[in-house]
């Protein structure tokens, strides 16, 4: 299996945190731009998951959705781990897969 990448805000998902950060309005406008909204949404998504990107996802993500996210968080709590291997999994598709954390 090819690397997974985690990528969060201080230590949360980064997604969450953002939604946190800026705002319902700002929120609802990212989420209208295709270079945020391109990521399937899973069919279910419980506050104890945790997402991965596939190497696909995460080359997208770099260069479509980072620079955009960059533009509200502050660079230096955005965090990214790469995994060899994640259990639990009860998604996945091309550009991302989520796990149970148990």
């Amino acid at each position: 299996m090819e690397s997974l990448y985690r990528v969060t805000y201080n230590n949360q998902g980064i997604y969450n945190e953002l939604k946190k950060v800026v705002g319902k309005d700002i929120w609802l406008y990212l989420l209208s731009l295709k270079e945020i909204n391109w990521l399937p949404k899973p069919p279910t998504y419980a506050t104890e998951n945790r997402s991965y990107f596939t190497q696909k996802g995460f080359e997208r993500f770099k260069r479509e959705t980072l620079p955009i996210l960059s533009q509200y968080l502050d660079k230096e709590n955005i965090k990214i781990e790469a995994f060899e291997k994640v259990k639990d999994i009860i998604y996945s598709d091309e550009y991302q897969v989520v796990i149970e954390n148990k």
